[in-house]
């Protein structure tokens, strides 16, 4: 090797290698063979250009300058990629899209360079979004997915849930947009049809494996049957209901479409319909509601009773007697507390004995009020609106308490009454301007609910129905006129 090219590349270091010590472990010599094939073409090409071109040699010397140049050629073949961030013009990118999956100990900054992305364009993505949501909250699982166009980063999607993304998208050379968009399902509608055989749950998930399925039609039939106490062997059941199909590939119960529920002889039909207020809820074939304007109990589920509505108690903390003038619901601190029916908040805080505290008024004659709250939902204040079924709390043991429970009290013309015994008013019927297309839908529900394994049910289980019969129209519209 030339003297002055031998001075170019420093010298290997003498290694004493020390028997007893531990072998380390063999990395890949990848770059090590780049550098080595880079370092061969260096010298072929230096001494093809160090020979004179005029000599009878010089045939030799064009041979060496080729076999160089290509021998460098390899080299960066084989170092380049290891170099070169994943997307860029030779790695031929334009128009790609590329995906990831949120890991433990992510952050949307370790997402952003694992998958070959300038960390530079984090603050700018973050602010985009700063004002619909926060991208330092990443969950573990989640999806991005990356776009791209002319080698540069175009667009980020974060699933932030099953049902919505955030959706940041490159505007212009400098400037990002953006939003929140809907997941997009397929939705199918399916027909179900059972005999129950213990319970309206396991009967549901022999059929179809869908508890989802078995708690939304409870929830539909609340003030119709109830599910613990009414239901016998042998009632029968017919449902269509929405399958929803997400973009990758899993399935969920969408909403009660239409049933009918045989209990005791008697049936129970449930038409879904949109009324006039742009509410869609569930009707008995004479359009009467099958809501009630509060639900049974302000829980998902009905929990254990632990005291009744009484004049007088032993209070087990004061050790007195004196009136328990609510029901007191026993269930696991933080449970969720749903406001009874559709309302406005009239004190939110402490209140001496109840601890965390919330009273909401319905109307001009009923309140209700929930005590022993661990906490409040978020936002939740004075003179908040919330609907019926909303989460407004979660069970706790503040105040004189012996252990987590709900203190629900209901009061009418400001006076407390017994919330078992209280006379319930019903929803809203369908309006009476939409009664004819209710008239139309309620026929072709009930046949199609008729044709869901014949009549009796001889063929019980899941078949996709037929949608092709006429669509009532839009009840929103024909209200308007």
């Amino acid at each position: 090797m030339p003297r002055d090219l031998k001075d170019l590349y420093p010298q290997p270091k003498r290694i004493l290698l020390d028997r007893k010590a531990p072998a380390k472990k063999r990395r890949r010599p990848v770059i090590s063979l780049a550098s080595g094939l880079t370092l061969v073409g260096v010298i072929i090409l230096t001494a093809a250009f160090n020979h004179d071109q005029d000599s009878p040699g010089a045939q030799y010397e064009a041979d060496s300058l080729e076999l160089a140049l290509a021998v460098n050629s390899l080299a960066d073949l084989v170092y380049r990629p290891l170099l070169a961030p994943p997307c860029g013009p030779e790695a031929g990118c334009e128009g790609r899209r590329s995906s990831d999956k949120v890991k433990r100990g992510d952050t949307f900054e370790t997402v952003l360079v694992r998958n070959g992305i300038d960390r530079g364009l984090m603050p700018t993505i973050m602010d985009a979004a700063r004002g619909i949501y926060n991208l330092n909250r990443v969950v573990i699982g989640r999806k991005f997915e990356f776009k791209f166009a002319d080698s540069l980063l175009a667009g980020v999607e974060y699933e932030i849930d099953e049902d919505r993304s955030l959706l940041v998208t490159l505007e212009d050379s400098a400037s990002w947009n953006a939003e929140i968009v809907q997941t997009e399902y397929q939705v199918l509608e399916r027909g179900l049809s059972g005999t129950i055989s213990s319970s309206l749950y396991e009967t549901v998930m022999d059929l179809c494996g869908l508890p989802e399925l078995a708690l939304k039609l409870s929830e539909v039939y609340a003030w119709q049957i109830d599910f613990h106490s009414e239901i016998r062997k042998g009632d029968t059941f017919k449902v269509i209901y929405e399958e929803k199909i997400h973009p990758g590939g899993a399935k969920k119960v969408g909403r009660i479409v239409a049933g009918v529920f045989n209990n005791r002889g008697q049936n129970f039909y449930a038409i879904g319909f949109t009324n006039a207020n742009g509410r869609k809820d569930y009707f008995d074939l004479e359009g009467k509601s099958l809501r009630r304007a509060f639900l049974r109990s302000p829980f998902k589920y009905m929990p254990r009773i632990s005291s009744r509505y009484s004049r007088r108690r032993f209070h087990p903390i004061l050790k007195i007697y004196r009136p328990h003038l609510g029901i007191d619901y026993a269930a696991p601190t933080g449970t969720p507390v749903l406001a009874l029916g559709d309302g406005r908040v009239d004190y939110c805080g402490r209140n001496g004995g109840f601890g965390k505290y919330i009273k909401v008024k319905h109307n001009g004659m009923y309140t209700t009020s929930y005590g022993h709250l661990s906490g409040y939902a978020r936002g939740l204040k004075v003179g908040t609106r919330v609907r019926q079924g909303q989460v407004i709390g979660y069970v706790g043991s503040t105040g004189l308490a012996t252990g987590p429970h709900l203190d629900f009290r209901f009061y009418k013309n400001s006076n407390p009454v017994d919330p078992l015994k209280v006379d319930i008013p019903a929803g809203d019927p369908v309006d009476s301007s939409l009664f004819s297309y209710f008239s139309v839908h309620r026929e072709q529900m009930a046949r199609r609910l008729e044709a869901i394994g014949g009549n009796p049910l001889i063929a019980p289980g899941v078949i996709t129905l037929e949608t092709g019969e006429p669509q009532v129209p839009d009840p929103a519209s024909a209200a308007s006129e």
